[in-house]
């Protein structure tokens, strides 16, 4: 008789502290490795540039890489997206919850590592926009490139040279690709 793996929980990985790195895919654990310093650069930059639009137009905040959203549950899916926007009034009250969000961001960015395969971010993207988030970017900061994953279906590459856009979800949103990457 084989024994019946159990599935982990967002309680069960809140429990682990709040310095634990994982996520949960369908209640499996994934460890996170630490990220380096490009890649970490390349966050910040957005980091930057989405709290900018948020203060600028008074729409919403940013969170970086160490909050979780519960997007799934029975079993539970639990990311952490390198940086996410959330309109204001999306929030569920006027305070941050103390836990995991239960709420799909209006962006999410994800920073590609050289330790990560392209198939498993794409995973993530569809897991993002099924969840409801309307607009997914992913930087490759190996080739200067963001990918705009819609809501609707459309995909866009924005290369060196080309602004990206916050289109109907951040209106206004308008930076040079080159910014976000050193």
């Amino acid at each position: 008789m084989v024994a019946e793996k159990r599935l982990l929980t967002a309680d069960d990985v809140w429990n682990m502290g709040e310095d634990t790195h994982v996520e949960l895919v369908r209640g499996e654990l994934r460890e996170m490795a630490a990220a380096g310093g490009r890649h970490g650069r390349v966050g910040g930059r957005f980091a930057g540039e989405l709290y900018r639009y948020g203060q600028d137009t008074g729409s919403g905040d940013v969170y970086t890489s160490e909050t979780g959203f519960i997007i799934e549950r029975s079993p539970t899916t639990l990311l952490v997206p390198d940086v996410v926007f959330v309109k204001t009034e999306h929030l569920p009250s006027a305070t941050d919850p103390i836990g995991f969000f239960e709420i799909p961001p209006d962006v999410a960015v994800e920073v590609l590592s050289p330790s990560q395969g392209f198939g498993e971010l794409v995973e993530k993207v569809a897991q993002y926009l099924k969840f409801g988030v309307p607009l997914v970017w992913v930087a490759n900061p190996a080739d200067k490139t963001i990918i705009a994953f819609y809501a609707d279906g459309r995909v866009r590459v924005y290369r060196s040279g080309d602004d990206l856009d916050g289109g109907d979800v951040l209106p206004g949103f308008r930076v040079p690709v080159d910014h976000f990457f050193p």
